[in-house]
């Protein structure tokens, strides 16, 4: 699926279906690492139990799947849920002359 079919996908989708491509996500990068759900379950010390669950019905805490994504060096991602309003971002102009050596200021 490409990037513009995910985003319409996870705009129309139930929190449920959401919760599951989330968790399907989580089960391809394991994979990726080459960890066992054991493996990553001990190493985010949650109990395998939850992390099997999470992994197949993706239900699980928030906390839970903070502590897999840690695991799996992908907390780097999460601002993105929450970028800065444009309001409150600097104008093109304020990044410039902040670039800009004061000697050469515009």
């Amino acid at each position: 699926m490409d990037l513009e079919r995910e985003r319409q996908y996870l705009q129309s989708c139930s929190n449920v279906q959401a919760c599951h491509y989330l968790a399907t996500k989580v089960r391809q990068w394991r994979r990726v690492e080459r960890l066992t759900q054991a493996e990553l379950a001990a190493r985010a010390e949650v109990p395998l139990r939850t992390y099997k669950r999470f992994e197949t019905h993706g239900r699980a805490t928030l906390a839970t799947f903070i502590q897999v994504l840690r695991v799996l060096g992908r907390t780097q991602y999460l601002f993105m849920l929450f970028p800065t309003p444009a309001a409150q971002r600097p104008s093109l102009e304020e990044r410039l002359k902040k670039l800009t050596p004061t000697k050469f200021s515009v």
